[in-house]
C-alpha cells in the first residue's frame, strides 16, 4: 500500500471552513495536499493558515469556475491520488432558482467527476463528495417525531418542485438533494477508473483554523450566536450536528478505507439548544451570564419529545 507520504490528495474548495479543517486533518497525517481556490485572492487564507507546510507539503491551483471541467487543468493531473470536494454554492440572493442555485450545485458536482475522468488517468483512485444532511432531510414532513434518519434516506424533491421553491433555505436543502442524486447518476452511467464516496454531516460546529470576520458572514457561527443575550432558549430548527475535526477525521478515513467504496454516510449527532447553553455556561465564564438557563441537565431527553434523531453507521454497529 503507497504510504500517505506519497500521496497528494486535492481538496476543492480549499478556503472554505470545513475544507481547512480536512487539510489540517491531512496534513498532519502526512499528505501532501493540492488545495483548489476560485482566485488567487482567496488562496491567501489557505496559506496563512498553514504557513509551515506552504510549499513543502501543500500548494494551491486554481480553479476560476467549478462549474466547468475544463478549468481544471493546473488542479488535476497524474500526481492525484484522491479528491474531495466540499465546495458549493450557498444560499443568498438570487433571482432564479435554476440559474443562481441548482444548476451551478449540479452542474459543480458533476465537472468534477468530469475532470477527474479527464485529467487522472489512473492515478486517481476515489473521488470523496461532501454533501449534506440536507440531502436525505425532508423539510415537508417537519420534525418527524420519533423519526431516525439513516443512509436510506433521500429527499425526493424534484426539479421542478425545486425551481418554484421561494425560501432560500429550502431551496438550499434542494440544491444539496438534487446534486447528490446527480453524482450517483453520472457513477452508475460511466465508466470510470475511480470509486466514489459520498459524506453527508449536518450542521457542521467548531473552531475556525482560518481567519474569520464578523459573525454575521460566517453562518454556523453566527447561528451559535443567537444562543447569547437571548431571552429564552431559541426556536429549535435544526436536530444534528457534527464536530468539524471530526466531519475531517471521517473524510481522510473515506479516501484511506476500502470498504467505503461505493457508500454514502450520514455523519450526525443530536443537537439541541439547552446542552450548548449547558456546555457554554460551564466551559466559558465570560458569557455565561449572557447565555438563558433554561432547564439544565434536561439536554437531549426534552429534545428527543419533538424532533427526529439519527441512525449513523456507528449507531447500527453497536447496536
Amino acid at each position: 500500500m503507497v504510504s500517505s507520504s506519497e500521496q497528494t490528495i486535492l481538496v476543492i474548495g480549499a478556503n472554505s471552513y470545513t475544507a481547512l479543517h480536512i487539510i489540517n486533518e491531512l496534513l498532519q497525517s502526512d499528505y501532501r495536499v493540492r488545495g483548489a481556490v476560485r482566485s488567487q485572492n482567496v488562496s491567501d487564507k489557505v496559506r496563512e493558515t498553514f504557513p509551515s507546510y506552504w510549499c513543502s507539503r501543500l500548494e494551491i491551483a486554481i480553479v476560476t469556475d467549478i462549474t466547468d471541467s475544463e478549468k481544471y487543468n493546473d488542479a488535476l493531473d497524474d500526481t492525484i491520488t484522491a479528491v474531495i470536494r466540499t465546495a458549493s454554492p450557498v444560499h443568498g440572493v438570487g433571482q432564479d432558482n435554476i440559474r443562481d442555485m441548482l444548476n451551478p450545485a449540479i452542474q459543480g458536482a458533476i465537472a468534477t467527476l468530469d475532470a477527474v475522468s479527464w485529467l487522472t488517468s489512473f492515478s486517481c483512485r476515489r473521488v470523496v463528495h461532501l454533501f449534506s444532511f440536507s440531502a436525505m432531510l425532508n423539510p415537508a414532513q417537519g420534525f418527524r417525531q420519533g423519526y431516525a434518519y439513516s443512509e436510506k434516506d433521500f429527499n425526493l424533491i424534484t426539479s421542478d418542485e425545486a425551481a418554484a421553491i421561494e425560501n432560500r433555505s429550502e431551496l438550499y436543502i434542494a440544491s444539496k438533494s438534487l446534486s447528490e442524486r446527480a453524482v450517483w447518476d453520472w457513477f452508475s452511467q460511466n465508466k470510470r477508473s475511480f470509486d466514489l464516496v459520498c459524506i453527508n454531516p449536518s450542521m457542521i460546529l467548531g473552531p475556525h483554523l482560518g481567519r474569520i470576520g464578523s459573525t454575521q458572514t460566517t453562518s454556523t457561527g453566527a447561528m451559535l450566536w443567537a444562543i447569547v443575550d437571548a431571552i429564552s432558549m431559541p426556536a429549535l430548527i435544526f436536530g444534528g450536528c457534527v464536530d468539524a475535526g471530526d466531519c475531517a477525521a471521517i473524510t481522510r478515513a473515506a479516501i484511506e478505507t476500502p470498504e467505503t467504496s461505493g457508500q454514502r454516510y450520514l455523519v450526525a449527532h443530536h443537537f439541541d439548544w439547552q446542552a450548548a447553553a449547558d456546555i457554554a455556561r460551564e466551559h466559558h465564564s465570560e458569557p455565561a451570564s449572557r447565555i438563558p438557563i433554561g432547564e439544565p441537565g434536561s439536554r437531549k431527553s426534552k429534545a428527543d419529545e419533538r424532533i427526529y434523531q439519527f441512525l449513523t453507521a456507528e449507531k447500527r454497529e453497536h447496536n
